[in-house]
């Protein structure tokens, strides 16, 4: 079986992002041509026709379904390939891929793309013929979580753009999507047995405008939530591409819309509105056994949406002045024998943990829920820091490495007072170069023990991200440096810049609004 083996046979890298693990140059071309004729597993057609549809557009063709003997493209299963593994042998006279699984099938068709020109990523039909250079490429992932999360709680966004979010996340190999379903700002998931949530929870009467410590209202509705029927689109339109919706429903903290909608699950009597302003705020689920009930019910009725995916819970930014005012919590408290009120997020996550666990998912939560018990099968995404992902290797779990100054693409691009307002003022900033520095198993994880980071994930968290575009100019180039780190094959920065300036062409030709490369800060530490 072929492991993560970062070790290259190359005397010429080709402009892929990310970048291969083993390339060797070959002689010649061979010529695509319309219809596009595809032979792959029945089991792989799905993603397969997919992947070759994209092709197929700069082909003014079809993809057609032919015996192997009649394909430009055949694609077979490797019995000795990982899942996400791919061998690629394109010479003169077709295209022969060996493929793990229907992701590596998807991956080396991503590969064949980028090695095609850049018409081929234009939405419309540009040449008869896509000359494809002769290589033989042997690719597989070094981590198996490579994912990038999309708040849009903050800042709503629609199935079409979230559809195109998944298809960007896909042409660089990332196979998670992970989106943030609530926050104090906004409810954004259908589920019919608490009608409220979307009738008052989806809805708030204004955003902020500036930044946050001086912020005023802009008395804008801002509004939108995904029904049952959306989140079966997005589900599909994420298989199709290789890539798995991970919902989050982030609880007990984080709860304004939820508490505008149901106050009787809040601390006080007091009747909240959804959140109009940034930040943390204080007020938090109760730790009643009833506020369980409605959590756990909650979080498994959007989790069923996503039969067999992981599902986020959340547990980060719960401030517990609240319980530690609460006669009730400090109850609960001594019937648990608890000596600290951070120790009462612990119900929730070892509650949620299990109802999920028991529905067939695995379970992802922040760094934050180390502060109490938590079920050891709980993943870990470490976002304040690597040291937190550490601390969760040695507790036996498994972890996702997220630390904010690597992979907040809500900060500024680089140092310029130019950039648009973001989370945090200048001098913060995360270039792509800071990004493909990033390491994502640290030093002091012991080597017996690294089998326990299973992956990394970029995070866009949308205070400031209002539009489509503006996603695009927070997310790109950073998220294609990101894809190389996440992928394993990380390297040389001055050799990826090379092929970065030409991919960004690839971005260009997909229309996205990407931050133009000359302007970027050239910080690499």
């Amino acid at each position: 079986m072929r492991g993560p083996n970062l070790f290259y046979v190359s005397l010429e890298t080709p402009s892929l992002i990310p970048r291969p693990v083993e390339a060797t140059r070959g002689d010649g071309v061979f010529l695509l041509r319309a219809p596009l004729l595809l032979a792959a597993p029945s089991e792989w057609w799905d993603v397969a026709e997919t992947f070759a549809c994209d092709l197929a557009i700069s082909l003014d063709g079809d993809v057609v379904n032919v015996e192997p003997s009649r394909a430009a493209i055949t694609m077979t299963h490797g019995a000795d390939l990982i899942d996400g593994a791919f061998d690629m042998r394109i010479d003169s006279a077709g295209i022969q891929i060996l493929a793990g699984d229907a992701s590596g099938a998807a991956y080396a068709l991503v590969a064949l793309r980028q090695l095609a020109p850049v018409s081929s990523w234009r939405a419309t039909p540009s040449t008869s013929d896509i000359a494809i250079p002769c290589w033989h490429i042997v690719d597989h992932p070094r981590f198996a979580w490579r994912g990038v999360h999309l708040d849009v709680a903050r800042h709503f966004f629609s199935v079409e753009d979230v559809c195109r979010f998944i298809d960007h996340a896909a042409q660089h190999r990332l196979n998670y999507v992970h989106l943030h379903l609530n926050d104090d700002q906004g409810w954004r998931v259908e589920v019919p047995s608490f009608p409220r949530l979307t009738e008052v929870g989806a809805f708030r009467t204004s955003s902020p405008v500036g930044r946050v410590e001086d912020a005023s209202d802009d008395g804008i509705p801002h509004e939108g939530f995904y029904t049952s029927d959306d989140l079966a689109q997005l589900r599909e339109h994420a298989r199709r591409r290789a890539v798995t919706v991970v919902p989050e429903i982030d609880l007990p903290g984080h709860a304004l819309a939820v508490l505008a909608a149901y106050p009787e699950y809040g601390n006080t009597p007091t009747v909240r509105s959804v959140g109009t302003r940034w930040g943390i705020s204080h007020h938090v689920l109760n730790v009643a056994p009833n506020t369980l009930d409605f959590a756990e019910a909650v979080v498994c009725a959007v989790a069923d949406y996503f039969p067999g995916s992981p599902v986020h819970i959340g547990g980060d930014e719960c401030p517990t002045t609240e319980w530690e005012a609460s006669e009730q919590a400090r109850g609960i408290m001594q019937l648990n024998g608890f000596t600290h009120a951070r120790q009462l997020q612990g119900l929730y996550t070892d509650r949620l943990t299990r109802a999920l666990e028991q529905r067939g998912h695995r379970v992802v939560a922040w760094d934050e829920v180390l502060d109490a018990d938590v079920p050891t099968s709980t993943i870990i995404a470490a976002w304040r820091h690597s040291l937190f992902g550490t601390e969760a290797v040695r507790r036996g779990h498994d972890v996702i490495m997220a630390p904010m100054e690597f992979t907040y693409f809500d900060w500024p691009n680089s140092e310029s007072a130019d950039e648009p307002m973001a989370l945090l003022p200048p001098p913060f900033a995360t270039t792509w170069q800071k990004v493909y520095g990033f390491r994502v198993i640290p030093d002091d994880v012991p080597h017996h023990a690294a089998h326990h980071v299973i992956g990394t994930q970029a995070q866009l968290w949308t205070e400031y991200i209002a539009s489509r575009d503006h996603l695009d100019y927070m997310a790109f180039p950073r998220l294609s440096a990101f894809a190389e780190v996440a992928w394993g094959t990380s390297g040389d920065l001055s050799e990826f810049g090379q092929r970065l300036a030409k991919h960004a062409e690839r971005l260009a030709a997909l229309g996205i609004n990407f931050r133009p490369l000359d302007a970027a800060a050239a910080t690499s530490d």
